[in-house]
């Protein structure tokens, strides 16, 4: 991605379930904004920077979520964005309002989401970075640079697609790249006992 031709979403908040996501000029383009009830699953809505509802969706258990995006029916999330059938690959393609392919890769945990359309398998028109410290700006006292959603120009026409199924995955990886510590972790503890006595 070109720098003229990319467009950089900032994350006020790195947390895909609530957060505002601005512009290069702090204009906020979407709220996530998640309802945590006491009963029922946490549901997901994300407005555009008018207030719009662009999409929400009802958090899954063991199951995927319940997604309503734009003008279609409510379907599982999982109908919409694919998984591949190939094993030990973690792509997973949604399709446009007009049958054009995308498909997110590196969604699995310790990695960082790239978008790919048909135009082009090595060059992105869709990157996540994550938060990170710039120590080329400061070394001592290095500034911390929000998470940011990275668009090329040319994905403007499904732009409202590309965040929602960003949030979907990325809520997920985190899900996973956690359960995956915390068993790294216990197991480092089981093994610093020497089993079970």
């Amino acid at each position: 991605m070109q720098g003229e031709s990319a467009i950089s979403l900032r994350f006020e908040r790195d947390n895909p379930c609530n957060t505002t996501i601005v512009d290069h000029d702090g204009n906020t383009v979407y709220t996530v904004a998640t309802e945590f009830p006491s009963s029922g699953n946490p549901e997901t809505h994300v407005h555009d920077g008018i207030g719009k509802l662009v999409a929400k969706w009802i958090w899954g258990d063991a199951r995927s979520d319940l997604l309503t995006i734009g003008g279609r029916p409510q379907t599982r999330a999982s109908a919409w964005l694919k998984k591949s059938f190939i094993p030990f690959r973690d792509d997973v393609r949604f399709l446009d309002d007009a049958g054009t392919e995308y498909t997110w890769q590196n969604n699995k945990p310790g990695l960082a989401l790239q978008l790919f359309g048909p135009q082009s398998k090595t060059r992105p028109v869709a990157r996540f970075i994550r938060t990170y410290k710039d120590y080329k700006a400061d070394r001592q006292n290095p500034p911390v640079v929000p998470s940011t959603l990275v668009l090329d120009e040319s994905v403007e026409p499904i732009r409202d697609f590309i965040p929602v199924s960003f949030l979907l995955l990325e809520r997920r990886r985190r899900e996973t790249e956690t359960a995956t510590v915390n068993r790294a972790g216990s197991l480092a503890v089981f093994g610093q006992s020497g089993g079970f006595s």
